[in-house]
Parts: structure tokens; C-alpha cells; sequence
């Protein structure tokens, strides 16, 4: 779930190949700080209605709210809308206003692919500590 919610979130707000150099630490309260490669810090928190906020450093908002069918829907402060599906073998398509598309697929080994509509692809792993880092 978290690595949906951080890919939903990046589609929004910034490019493909910077969400390709994120690493990404849970604390024991549940909330998630993500640092990409030139420094930019987003933080994460879910309230207990399974409501999702992410901010960045400039204050840049999205927000996530899933339905009782499991679709996703993320919203920005300038209201740009992504939506998630995960279907019954656990793979999960985000689609934005635009029609832009990125499908992903999780391995037996919780490693976490992710394709865009140009065919640039993302993978992402967590490691025993929690922590995810994308290539």
C-alpha cells in the first residue's frame, strides 16, 4: 500500500526518472519521509479514517482516500486527480486527467515494478528495516 500511495503521489507532483532516486523510512508511528537525489523531502501521514496526506518542502499537498472497492483516488491543492486499481493478482494501474498511465507488479520477493506509458520502468525494493529505495 505504501508504495502505491508513493508512486500515486510522485505521478502527481514530479517526473518519472526523480521518483527513480527515492529513498523512503517509516518511523514506529506510522508516518514516512521520502528523499529523493537532490535533497526534496516529502512526509507522509495516515490518519485513523485510512486517509492519506502527503506535503512536500514548498507545501504542496495530496491527499489519498480509498473506497470500500479498494480504487484509490489522489487529489493536489490544484486539483489534479489520480486514480488506482489493483486488480485480483495485485497488479495496480494509476491513471491521472491526462490519461497517463503507469502499471505495476509485485514479485514473490516484495520487489515493486513500475512502467510508465513510455515504457520507462522503475524498481523498487524494501529491505528488512522497512525502508524502500527506487532505481
Amino acid at each position: 500500500m505504501f508504495k502505491a500511495l508513493l508512486v500515486s503521489f510522485l505521478l502527481a507532483t514530479v517526473s518519472f526518472s526523480t521518483f527513480a532516486q527515492t529513498r523512503c523510512r517509516t518511523d514506529s508511528f506510522g508516518n514516512t519521509t521520502c528523499r529523493d537525489s537532490d535533497g526534496n523531502t516529502t512526509r507522509g501521514r495516515t490518519d485513523s479514517f485510512g486517509n492519506t496526506t502527503w506535503r512536500d518542502d514548498d507545501g504542496n499537498t495530496v491527499r489519498s482516500r480509498t473506497d470500500s472497492f479498494g480504487n484509490t483516488t489522489y487529489r493536489d491543492d490544484s486539483g489534479n486527480t489520480v486514480r488506482s486499481r489493483t486488480d485480483s493478482f495485485g497488479n495496480t494501474t494509476y491513471r491521472d486527467d491526462n490519461g497517463n498511465t503507469i502499471r505495476s507488479r509485485t514479485d514473490s520477493f516484495g520487489n515493486t515494478t513500475f512502467r510508465d506509458d513510455n515504457g520507462n520502468t522503475v524498481k523498487c525494493r524494501t529491505d528488512s528495516f522497512g525502508n524502500t529505495t527506487c532505481r
